[in-house]
């Protein structure tokens, strides 16, 4: 059976985790995809090496592609990069603006080569704004869209972000969204378009329920922002004072937090998620509290929802909970994660087996086809494993290749015995 993407091919010029993760989803649905990487091989490959040019992170985010290394900057790359567009149906891209357009893979210059072609680029700010030549990292657009913000933790005195790299992954869904829409999209017109996302447009995403200004409610913001908020930082206010100062303009808002949570336990600590009313009647009911009270979100809530959590184990509080449907859970590392029962029905998890760094589990197909399964379950590439076939796909004569890896404009991977009695066999 085929993947919902059988057929399309995609060219990936991509590092790190944003173009790299949504090339991966698009090969689990059955895309073709050709990574190309540097003659050094992606950065990630070097990243704590578990085998010579392989490493977890490498392989967690390009199973099931093919490996094609060129150097952009060499002037005969750009014959390969050309004939590789008119190949592909996408083109997927995470560089700075300027990075793209010196190498010859902006949606313009590709899209001439074939007008079918859908171009999806993901960089840290955009490509139209003040700050768009700026370059992105995930820590940095956490700080720059207010997530670090949002966070609220703090170690001494000074913000933490977040270990999971929500920005980037966030902006790789929304790549791989835009896409396909793009997609569906060249059925009806007959011609690809560009499709561009950025690091700060997925970090504000997640900050949706958040991230808006009512004019009825909210004239007191400009005011803060631009008055009593920096007179607050001049002074040296932590995170918890300017929390408070912000609260003030805003007394009678009612928030959450009371009853949407983490509470410590008698042996942990689970999260409780009474976000609708029936949830919070319940849950009021199990406190002994007016459900009006319970929905005031005040410290004195908070307080007291706490002194009841801790007085019992996780697990009794989770069959508590549960019994009468609100939403819980005990809160767990990723260890534990890993090898739980529902994760594993559910798919969630993958087991690979690697050729050079054996057997590992990560994570599977997040998106479920009832009739195009996707296959989470190939490995990623050696470096430069298909350069040599790529090249003769893409028309050239063998000693036009052979020229090509002789002026170091593209590197193929040495064949060894081994593969010789593979293909052989």
């Amino acid at each position: 059976m085929t993947g919902a993407l059988d057929g399309i091919t995609v060219v990936e010029f991509g590092q790190f985790v944003s173009v790299p993760f949504c090339g991966q989803l698009m090969a689990d649905a059955g895309a073709r995809v050709i990574k190309v990487e540097p003659p050094g091989g992606d950065s990630y490959r070097s990243s704590h090496e578990l085998a010579p040019g392989e490493s977890r992170q490498f392989a967690i985010k390009n199973r099931g592609k093919e490996s094609v290394a060129l150097d952009l900057g060499h002037p005969d790359a750009g014959e390969v990069v050309r004939r590789l567009a008119a190949l592909a149906d996408v083109v997927l891209v995470n560089m700075s603006p300027a990075a793209v357009a010196r190498r010859g893979l902006d949606a313009a210059t590709l899209s001439a080569v074939n007008p079918r072609l859908v171009h999806g680029a993901v960089t840290g700010y955009g490509t139209v704004g003040p700050d768009a030549g700026l370059p992105g990292m995930d820590v940095v657009v956490q700080a720059h869209s207010g997530l670090v913000a949002a966070l609220g933790a703090e170690a001494d005195g000074v913000p933490r972000h977040s270990e999971v790299q929500v920005a980037d992954y966030a902006s790789s869904l929304l790549l791989l969204a835009g896409v396909s829409m793009a997609l569906v999209a060249r059925d009806r017109t007959g011609r690809g378009q560009p499709v561009d996302v950025s690091l700060l447009g997925a970090a504000l995403t997640l900050q949706n329920n958040q991230f808006s200004h009512v004019d009825a409610v909210d004239g007191w913001r400009a005011a803060f922002v631009a008055d009593e908020l920096p007179r607050l930082r001049r002074a040296g206010a932590g995170r918890d004072r300017i929390a408070a100062a912000r609260e003030a303009h805003q007394p009678d808002r009612l928030t959450l937090t009371g009853h949407y949570r983490v509470f410590g336990t008698a042996d942990g600590a689970i999260a409780v998620g009474a976000g609708s009313p029936p949830t919070q009647e319940r849950l009021a009911a199990i406190a002994g509290m007016p459900v009006d009270r319970l929905r005031t979100g005040t410290e004195a809530v908070r307080a007291d929802l706490a002194a009841l959590f801790v007085t019992r184990d996780s697990a009794e509080w989770v069959t508590r909970l549960r019994e009468v449907a609100i939403p819980c859970a005990v809160v767990r590392a990723l260890d534990e994660v890993l090898t739980d029962p529902h994760v594993e029905a559910e798919g969630l998890v993958a087991d690979v087996e690697h050729p050079a760094i054996g057997r590992y589990r990560g994570l599977g197909a997040p998106i479920r086809f009832g009739g195009t399964p996707s296959e989470p379950t190939r490995p990623s590439p050696p470096f430069a494993a298909h350069t040599t076939a790529v090249l003769d796909e893409l028309g050239f004569t063998p000693a036009e290749a052979r020229r090509l890896l002789r002026s170091g404009a593209a590197v193929a991977r040495p064949r060894r015995t081994d593969d010789r009695s593979r293909s052989s066999a």
